[in-house]
């Protein structure tokens, strides 16, 4: 350190004094006297507050802003004492050591100011070394048996010359940053000026133009010579990164110079740096001299997506190894920047994983709607190619609304708001999600997560067998405290190639059930095809999961399967045996028509069999479908067979009319449960459709069987009936036939009497007139 003179301690220094620099030159010793005016008001006693003071050569400690501005008055005047810019600048970087620079916006130092007060100073050998920066200027002479090469710097103690008998000893040693010329680069130097500044927050965000950061001290190297002869250089920069700047995930490193024309750190001329483990610094080499500095970005590592995900710090890990982080991450943690970073990690780790599910722990579709639900407060977009999740506040600056988001598969997705919505919904997405006026719903924020291949989501519904044919978007909103107005979100759907069907489908707009654990149409609109866009487009009004799901339409096909040509024979027995009922009622009506079937006795069994199974399978269908109830004991339900199988009566002409009723109730029960067991085929397992659509097909063709049986009883019962009247008609006809006999010889007697008297009367009456 340079030795200033110091006050006694106890003593005060008045707010003006003259400042007394001693300078030690290489051949005498001279004092060079620079008065500097401090407007303070408050001077504090010589032992000083490192963190907000700086002691000046002559004891008196002053606050760091008042230095600050003070040495930037100074520099700015343009004065001519090169060793007055010297311990300015010095000061300087030691009133804005760990400070923030906010406070004296107008008393910052560019870099291409520091460079050229840098360059400014000459015809002067010194020395200034702090513990914040170190500062050389030295007289070269070709002569000398030693040549000062450079300068080195350990972080919070200070620094040193490297010359031609300390380098090795020096640049193998911890040092914090260093530069060493080499010998031949000094070729026809005069003088060799550098700065080491060991936390240069001046340089911490000068480069807006590139994700560069800086990593370490700053070196900046001027030298001068005595003609304009150009000569090789190499310059040989270390570095550490410093504890305040190291990057908190992976990043790649350039040994960079500030370019001050287009204010960015830039790597032309130097090497790529060599990392050192031994020093844990970064090595490297650069052809020009300038303001130097170790830089990084964030690494960039292109990850196998089949297999490989990037964490928040650029690292690639496997997807089950990603997948794990994420799901403990998330149960772990309340903050909603981490919990929307692992959300999408985790989606990025199960599409199209391989992973088995019970080995990786895995999150539930109602995992990520609650994690989705409990980002708030922030506003953040994280977008990838295989999701975009979104949490935004509605009201945005220049009056701008978000709306939502969309995503275009494979490739990403973006915000929508009031500004480019007519934008986005007349472009080729594969899907979207916007909220109608959603300030006007009391919706104060918006988080939304739209999953390009949601692997997760493919074979959620396993009861109505319905089919994912889209990504998935989830909504979750925050509201105010106004009453809950009526939603309107408008959906948007591509049919995406790894799920788009090979069959004839209906799609259906809907939201998954939770409870149900069903896709769910309720409260969507049919979805509307749009050509020009090759999309679905529908309307919802709720949040929740949506996607766009399929069911395959009734086959229509000219092949016939084993199902169809059963059916068809069944169906054609079943015709035919209706047409041979038919046919022999009219044959026996023409061949007998004592015994034939009249119409009346046809009644029951065309329009009651018919009426009854309609009702039994109507019944059936709205009792066991829709309302899913069931009897507590569904044997008891048919116990009507046995009443009427056991029923007695005293005329034993009612038996066959009973068996005619048991035939027609059999006929109901086995043609209802045929029809019952079809809506099950609509969503069971295709080998349990299987074997339903035979039991259905079986009992359907039955009706051509019940239908000739009853026939057959009802003819049986007829002709029975015929018999016994014949039978009761002859004994009457006999009576009848005697009755008559005896009535017409009763007549004949009558008429023979009659006859006889009148004959008696002729004979009188011929006697008398005889007598006359």
């Amino acid at each position: 350190m340079i030795p200033y003179p110091k006050a006694d301690k106890g003593t005060r220094k008045t707010a003006t004094d003259v400042t007394l620099v001693p300078i030690t030159t290489s051949s005498s010793t001279a004092s060079v006297y620079s008065t500097t005016t401090f407007s303070v008001t408050n001077i504090f006693p010589p032992n000083c507050n490192g963190s907000s003071e700086v002691e000046l050569p002559n004891g008196t400690c002053v606050s760091k802003s008042v230095v600050q501005m003070n040495m930037v008055t100074i520099l700015r005047n343009k004065t001519n004492n090169a060793t007055a810019v010297a311990y300015a600048l010095s000061y300087y970087f030691s009133s804005i050591a760990n400070t923030n620079l906010s406070t004296n916006p107008n008393y910052i130092l560019l870099p291409a100011e520091i460079e050229k007060y840098i360059d400014s100073l000459s015809n002067i050998t010194l020395i200034i070394n702090t513990n914040t920066s170190f500062m050389m200027v030295q007289q070269l002479s070709q002569h000398s048996n030693v040549t000062t090469l450079g300068a080195a710097f350990t972080h919070d103690i200070g620094g040193g010359i490297v010359n031609t008998s300390n380098e090795n000893n020096i640049l193998n040693s911890n040092i914090t940053a260093g530069a060493s010329l080499a010998y031949e680069s000094l070729i026809d130097v005069t003088s060799l000026n550098m700065l080491i500044i060991d936390k240069p927050i001046l340089y911490e965000n000068i480069d807006i133009t590139s994700e560069k950061t800086l990593a370490s001290s700053v070196i900046v190297v001027i030298r001068k010579r005595n003609n304009d002869v150009s000569t090789s250089m190499n310059i040989s920069l270390f570095f550490q990164v410093l504890n305040e700047y190291a990057p908190k995930h992976l990043a790649e490193y350039f040994c960079s110079f500030y370019d001050t024309m287009n204010s960015k750190w830039n790597e032309s001329g130097c090497t790529k740096p060599r990392y050192n483990p031994t020093f844990d610094r970064y090595e490297c080499s650069c052809n020009h001299l300038s303001t130097f500095g170790l830089v990084w970005v964030p690494k960039i590592i292109t990850c196998n997506n089949s297999t490989h995900v990037e964490l928040p710090d650029h690292s690639c890990v496997s997807k089950p190894e990603a997948q794990a982080l994420a799901v403990n991450t998330l149960r772990n943690t309340t903050n909603s920047t981490v919990i929307a970073n692992y959300l999408s990690i985790y989606i990025s780790s199960v599409t199209n994983s391989n992973a088995a599910s019970n080995s990786t722990p895995t999150l539930s579709v109602d995992d990520i709607d609650i994690y989705l639900s409990n980002i708030t407060n922030v506003s953040l977009t994280i977008n990838t190619n295989n999701s975009i999740l979104i949490a935004q506040p509605t009201k945005q600056e220049g009056n701008v609304i978000v709306l939502g988001a969309s995503f275009t598969h494979g490739f990403g997705g973006q915000l929508i708001n009031t500004s480019n919505v007519n934008d986005v919904t007349k472009s080729n997405f594969s899907a979207a999600a916007i909220i109608n006026n959603p300030v006007l719903s009391g919706i104060t924020a918006l988080s939304m997560l739209i999953i390009d291949k949601p692997t997760a989501y493919e074979d959620l519904d396993k009861s109505k067998n319905k089919s994912l044919a889209s990504s998935v978007i989830i909504v979750a909103v925050q509201r105010d405290g106004s009453p809950s107005v009526p939603m309107n979100i408008s959906l948007y759907f591509q049919v995406l190639s790894d799920y788009k069907p090979n069959i004839s489908v209906n799609y259906f707009c809907s939201f998954y059930d939770a409870t149900n654990r069903t896709w769910n149409e309720s409260g969507c609109t049919k979805p509307r095809y749009n050509l020009a866009f090759d999309r679905y487009e529908c309307s919802c009004n709720h949040t929740t999961t949506f996607a766009l799901v399929w069911l395959p339409k009734l086959p229509l096909t000219r092949y016939l399967n084993a199902q169809d040509i059963a059916s068809l024979i069944f169906q054609s027995i079943s015709i035919c045996c209706f047409l041979a009922i038919i046919i022999h009622a009219i044959f026996i009506r023409i061949r007998d028509p004592i015994i034939s079937l009249q119409a009346n006795d046809l009644l029951p069994f065309i329009s009651y069999a018919v009426t009854m199974i309609l009702f039994i399978f109507y019944i059936g269908l709205a009792m066991t479908v829709y309302t899913k109830t069931t009897y507590d004991d569904e044997k008891q339900s048919y116990n009507i067979l046995n009443h009427v199988q056991n029923a007695t009566s005293s005329d034993r002409s009612y038996e066959r009319m009973k068996r005619c009723v048991v035939i027609l109730l059999l006929s109901c029960v086995t043609q209802g449960v045929g029809w019952l067991l079809g809506p099950f085929l609509t969503f069971v397992s295709e080998d349990r459709a299987n074997v339903l659509g035979w039991f259905f097909n079986i009992f359907n063709g039955l009706e051509g069987l019940w239908g000739i049986i009853l026939y057959i009883i009802i003819l049986s019962e007829h002709t029975n009936k015929q018999k016994a009247a014949v039978a009761t008609e002859e004994p009457r006809a006999s009576r009848e036939s005697i009755y008559h006999k005896y009535e017409t010889c009763h007549e004949e007697d009558n008429e023979k009497e009659h006859c006889s008297k009148k004959e008696e009367n002729e004979v009188t009456y011929q006697n008398t007139e005889n007598e006359t």
